[in-house]
C-alpha cells in the first residue's frame, strides 16, 4: 500500500508539509496550492487571526465549497436524471415517428390497393354492364327483327292472298250481278211472259179446250224460268257470303297489324329498359368513383395528419436533442468539476489526516 502512495512536500502558509496521497504529486501541490491560496486569502481579509484559525476558517470555506458542490452535484444527478428522460422521450418519440412511418406506409398500402380494387371493380361492372347491355339489346333487336320479318312475310303473303282473293270475289261478284241483272232482266221478262201467258191461258181456255198441249208447255216454260230465278238467287247469296268471308280475312289482316304495332311497342320499351339499365349500371359506377374519391381525400387528410404529426414530432425530436445537448455539456462539465473537487477534498482530508 505505501509503495503505491505519493509523498510530496509542499508549502502551505509559510509551512512546509509532507503530504502523502494515491494521486500524482501535480495534484497534491495544486491542492497544497489551493490551500495555501485560501489561507493567504483569509490572512489578508482578517490580519487580526492566528494561523489555527485561519486554518479552520479555511475548512470552512472549503468545507462550504464542499457542500455546494455537493448540492451541484445533486443538481447534476437532477439534470442527469431530466437527461436520461429525454434521451427516453426522445427515444419514444422517434418510436413514435417510425411507428407513425409504419402506419402511413400501411395506409398508403392499404388505400392503393383499396383504390386499385375500388377501379378494378368499377372497370368490371362497366365491362360487365357493357356486355350485358350489349348482349339484351342484340337479343331484342335480334328477336325484334326476325318477329318483324316473320309478320311482315305473313302479313304480306296474306294481304296478297287477301287482295288475289278480293280481286277474284270482286270479279265474281260483278259477273255474278251482270249474270243476276241479266237473269233478273230474264225473270222479269218471263214474269211479263208469264203474265201475259195467263191472260192468254185465260183466253185461250175460254177459245177451246184443244188447246190445253200448248197451255202445257207454256206452264213448262214458267217452271223453269221461275227455277233459274232461284238459282240466280242462290248464287246471289253465296257470293254474299264470300264478301263476308273477305271482310272477315280483312279484320284478321288488320289484327295481324295491331299485333306488328304492339310488337314495336314491346321494342321501344326494351330500348327504353336497355337504357334504364345503362343509366343504373352508369350510376353504379358513378357511386363507385364517389367511393374511390372519398377513399383518395381520407388518404389524404391521413397523410395531412401523419405530415403535422411528423413535424410536431420532428420539432418535439430537435427540441429534446437540443436539451439533451445542453444538458449533456453541462454534466461533462458539472461531472468533471464534481470530479475535480472530489479529488481535491480527498487530497485534502488526508493532507489533514497525515498532519493531524
Amino acid at each position: 500500500m505505501d509503495a503505491e502512495r505519493t509523498r510530496v512536500t509542499v508549502d502551505i502558509f509559510g509551512h512546509q508539509y509532507r503530504l502523502t496521497g494515491h494521486s500524482s504529486a501535480e495534484h497534491i501541490r495544486r491542492v497544497a496550492e489551493m490551500v495555501d491560496d485560501n489561507m493567504n486569502r483569509l490572512a489578508r481579509q482578517f490580519p487580526r487571526l492566528d494561523m489555527p484559525r485561519i486554518a479552520v476558517l479555511t475548512a470552512v470555506h472549503m468545507t462550504d465549497e464542499v457542500i455546494r458542490l455537493r448540492q451541484d452535484s445533486a443538481r447534476m444527478r437532477q439534470e442527469e436524471a431530466k437527461r436520461l428522460k429525454a434521451e427516453q422521450e426522445l427515444a419514444e418519440a422517434r418510436a413514435e415517428l417510425e411507428k407513425l412511418k409504419a402506419e402511413r406506409e400501411r395506409m398508403q398500402q392499404e388505400m392503393a390497393a383499396e383504390r386499385q380494387k375500388a377501379q378494378a371493380e368499377a372497370a368490371q361492372r362497366r365491362r360487365e354492364a357493357d356486355q350485358r347491355l350489349a348482349a339484351a339489346e342484340a337479343d331484342w333487336r335480334r328477336m325484334y327483327e326476325e318477329r318483324e320479318a316473320e309478320l311482315r312475310r305473313e302479313a304480306e303473303a296474306r294481304e296478297a292472298q287477301f287482295e288475289q282473293q278480293a280481286a277474284e270475289l270482286r270479279e265474281r261478284a260483278e259477273t255474278a250481278e251482270r249474270e243476276t241483272a241479266g237473269q233478273r232482266k230474264l225473270a222479269e221478262a218471263a214474269e211479263r211472259e208469264a203474265g201475259e201467258l195467263r191472260s192468254r191461258l185465260v183466253q185461250l181456255e175460254q177459245e177451246a179446250s184443244g188447246r190445253s198441249g200448248k197451255l202445257r208447255e207454256l206452264q213448262d216454260r214458267i217452271e223453269r224460268l221461275t227455277r233459274e230465278r232461284d238459282e240466280q238467287e242462290g248464287r246471289g247469296m253465296r257470293l254474299m257470303e264470300r264478301i263476308r268471308e273477305l271482310e272477315l280475312a280483312t279484320a284478321e289482316a288488320e289484327d295481324w297489324r295491331a299485333r306488328a304495332e304492339a310488337l314495336e311497342e314491346e321494342r321501344w320499351e326494351a330500348d327504353a329498359r336497355a337504357a334504364e339499365w345503362a343509366a343504373r349500371f352508369e350510376e353504379e359506377a358513378g357511386r363507385a368513383r364517389a367511393e374511390a374519391d372519398a377513399l383518395r381525400e381520407k388518404l389524404e387528410a391521413i397523410e395531412e395528419q401523419l405530415a403535422r404529426a411528423k413535424d410536431s414530432a420532428e420539432s418535439r425530436i430537435a427540441e429534446l436533442q437540443e436539451a439533451y445537448d445542453r444538458l449533456n455539456v453541462e454534466h461533462i462539465r458539472l461531472r468533471d468539476e464534481y470530479t475535480k473537487l472530489q479529488n481535491e477534498f480527498n487530497e485534502w482530508i488526508e493532507l489533514i489526516e497525515s498532519n493531524g
